[in-house]
């Protein structure tokens, strides 16, 4: 793998381009709120460790390697990934505002022939069987529509012996974290707008429903759309739309009501808002897909340098340490 320092050196240089005052225009403003401290020579050496850990992880070193980063947002990790020595990194995202910036700035940066970013869910990944090294998932596999369908994908893109890498921060062993996690999927779905627990909310899901069906019927009366809206949960603006017209030609009301326990689904987008997993259950999920997985605790995000160490311990005690983990990682090898 590619010295640390020098890869987080060439990031910070690279961010310092693309954070520039003249790109606000061009690129999503959520850049800056999310990504705003790798224009920082510490905020890029914490981003390039994160990476670099969870490659150590699993035993895998980037160089002259094809990956996907399924879920790669605004390409950040498919960007380090490239300057620790990938050849060639496929990514994918169904967040058009996203993935419109990653691909803007590989085009400024002159990277589209190590780097591809595509307006497509993870399980219509267009590539041919066999043809990938290491397939990633980086606080991603929580929104998935269909994560059987995410699995049967990598399977089938990995060469033997590839890698799929998982990383993310709701750990469903963890019983704090699923009760933050469960206020969470209570405000999405039924509001108010706002802040929770560093999520902003615009407009619950409920709402967006109301919206899908008073745009579907607009002659229906109130208490109706009301009612409508609240048996769909679960459905995205298709099934919404169908429920609608379900109602119409039989009377009949939809059924699918939120159940706190269970995530909630973005109409407009069809991705999951935050999806629990308990990381043993997920490993053994992946297993049947033809793979040898492992699972790890982990404390979370892109750490500060000193507990690089410190998430390292944690991982051995995996056992003990998993009730206490705010994240996970999967580790599988496809066999």
């Amino acid at each position: 793998m590619k010295d640390i320092q020098q890869t987080a050196q060439r990031l910070y240089e690279i961010f310092q381009q693309v954070l520039d005052e003249q790109n606000k225009g061009r690129y999503a403003p959520e850049l800056w709120s999310s990504y705003g401290h790798v224009g920082t020579r510490a905020g890029a050496l914490r981003r390039t460790l994160f990476v670099s850990d969870l490659c150590r992880l699993a035993k895998f070193d980037p160089q002259d390697k094809v990956i996907v980063d399924a879920g790669c947002g605004f390409g950040v990790i498919a960007i380090i990934l490239h300057l620790l020595g990938a050849r060639k990194v496929w990514g994918c995202d169904i967040s058009e505002e996203r993935l419109t910036t990653f691909q803007r700035i590989t085009a400024d940066l002159r990277l589209e022939a190590h780097l591809e970013g595509h307006l497509l869910p993870v399980e219509n990944i267009p590539l041919e069987d066999r043809s990938v090294d290491a397939v990633v998932s980086n606080e991603a596999i929580s929104h998935y529509r269909d994560v059987d369908a995410f699995l049967r994908q990598a399977a089938r893109l990995l060469k033997p012996g590839g890698v799929l890498l998982i990383a993310d921060g709701n750990n469903g062993a963890n019983r704090s974290r699923r009760r933050f996690t469960q206020e969470i999927w209570e405000r999405f779905e039924n509001g108010p707008a706002g802040e929770v627990h560093g999520h902003y909310l615009e407009t619950p899901y409920r709402e967006m429903r109301r919206q899908i069906i008073q745009a579907t019927a607009p002659q229906l009366p109130e208490d109706i759309v009301t009612r409508i809206a609240e048996g769909t949960a679960y459905m995205d603006r298709n099934a919404v739309m169908e429920a609608v017209q379900h109602y119409l030609a039989t009377g009949t009301l939809p059924s699918s009501r939120f159940d706190r326990n269970r995530c909630p689904l973005n109409p407009i987008s069809g991705a999951y808002m935050e999806m629990l997993f308990h990381p043993a259950e997920l490993a053994r999920q992946i297993e049947d897909y033809g793979f040898r997985a492992r699972h790890y605790a982990a404390l979370g995000g892109a750490l500060p340098v000193p507990f690089v160490g410190i998430n390292r311990l944690f991982r051995l005690l995996t056992p003990v340490t998993l009730p206490w983990a705010r994240a996970f990682r999967v580790v599988a090898v496809r066999v």
